[in-house]
Parts: C-alpha cells; structure tokens; sequence
C-alpha cells in the first residue's frame, strides 16, 4: 500500500498581516518547516508541497536540518489558491495519484506541533484498517487534521468547493472513519495570528526547556 501526503502551504495568511510560514517560533526554526520535517520520518511514498506561485519557499530550510532539504519533496505550484483550499488540496491529490498513491495524508503547514509519532499512529491505524474512508485526528469535540483519506474519498475530494477543505467529508454520514483521539489539544494549533503565534512560541519553548 502506498500512502502519499499533502502538505497545504499555499494560503493567503490574510489574518497574520504577513507570510506566515516564514515566521519563526524559535530563532532558525520556522512555522512552516516543522511538520514537513515530521513528516519525513514516517515512511511515505511521496511528499507532495502545495505553495503559491510565488513563493520563495525560504521557510523549507531549518536549521536544525543543516542541508537543504528542498529536494526531498515534489513541490506543485496552486495557481488558484485564492480560490480556496479546495484547490490547494486538488492539486496536491492529483500530483499523489499521478504518483500512483493509494491513499493520501492531508497535513496543514500552519500547524507546527504535529508530531512524527502522531502521524504514524494515523498511518498505522489506516494500514490495519484499510477499509475505512478516512482515519482522522481527533481532540475533545473537535475532528479534523491531518487526516488519511483512502482512494475510496478521492472522488469526492476532487469535488470540493471553496474553503470547505475536508471538514464537509469527515462530518458527512455518506463516509465511515476511524478518529485517532490526541489528548494534547496544543498538538494541533493552527497559527493563523499573532496572538496564536505569540501561543506557538511560548510554547515551543515550555516544551524544550523541559527537554533539557
């Protein structure tokens, strides 16, 4: 079985004021370049990067990765972001399905806790249950992303409008899934502002203090 992800990093980041993805929580360490990082310790068949035609795609260095890390991903150009991230997520699919994917991981850039453990546990879940539509995260009442979706749902993800995203199909009676409940809702902070930002780094460096 071959499961693809997505990583959502073309939008228009209105609410910030700025790009967001460059932004960082910690000095060298950007919002953007967190999750993708994860998400090349969990054994995919292909990573596929969906940004805006124009960007610079600086956020894609970290510094703790020390080498350049661009090429490890196919990046594919939304032409049509401003649309919605319906089309973020189209053309992501499109460019997993031409690479011959089963199934497909939907990531956001913005969320920058999302752990390598968590998403495995997504990924193992879906491989013991390949059946199912969809295996999504879950967190007190709230489901959402990431998210594996099967090749059972691509019909349908290829018919999303707008800003719908996947929500509309995980909410629908119409598909049957499996949710992976998180108990640390911080895990999936979406850095939309910046008071979420400010949130983002205070706790970034909460949790490695700790590690220290």
């Amino acid at each position: 079985m071959k499961i693809g992800a997505v990583y959502l990093a073309a939008g228009s980041s209105k609410r910030m004021g700025e790009a967001k993805l460059p932004l960082e929580l910690a000095p060298g360490i950007t919002v953007g370049s967190r999750a993708l990082l994860e998400l090349r310790h969990c054994g995919l068949h292909r990573i596929v990067v969906v940004v805006r035609p124009d960007d610079p795609m600086l956020w894609l260095y970290d510094r703790k990765e020390r080498h350049g890390v661009l090429p490890k991903y196919r990046i594919v150009p939304c032409r049509d972001a401003n649309d919605g991230m319906s089309r973020s997520i189209q053309r992501g699919l499109l460019a997993t399905m031409a690479d011959g994917s089963d199934a497909v991981l939907i990531a956001h850039a913005d969320q920058p806790f999302v752990s390598a453990s968590l998403l495995r546990r997504l990924i193992a879940v879906y491989r013991e249950n390949p059946s199912v539509d969809y295996v999504a995260c879950g967190y007190g009442g709230t489901v959402g992303l990431p998210v594996i979706f099967g090749s059972s749902m691509f019909p349908a993800l290829r018919e999303l409008q707008g800003d719908s995203g996947v929500m509309r199909l995980l909410q629908s009676s119409d598909s049957r899934g499996k949710v992976i409940r998180h108990a640390a809702e911080w895990s999936f902070i979406d850095i939309d502002t910046k008071e979420q930002l400010e949130k983002a780094r205070l706790i970034w460096s909460t949790l490695h203090l700790k590690a220290k």
